[in-house]
């Protein structure tokens, strides 16, 4: 049985401010200091993991596992 979560109103509250913020910053850390490559890579993977996050809606079911979208009717999928 997977590890399942309820999308809430917050959680992607969140995820879409923590986006706009990284998107803003680009390549720079508070204080404006440029970031070494191996930070530049860190910052789009973290920028590629939110953008998947703030494709889920509330109310939505998740597997934990996986961050993808459980479906209960199928055909419910895809809509």
């Amino acid at each position: 049985m997977a590890r399942t979560q309820t999308i809430t109103k917050y959680q992607v509250d969140h995820w879409k401010n923590a986006l706009e913020q990284m998107l803003e910053e680009g390549n720079f850390r508070q204080g404006g200091r440029p970031l070494s490559p191996a930070g530049i890579a860190e910052r789009k993977q973290e920028i590629a993991m939110l953008r998947g996050l703030n494709t889920l809606r509330v109310g939505q079911v998740v597997d934990l596992d996986t961050v993808q979208p459980i479906y209960e009717d199928p055909n419910d999928a895809g809509s």
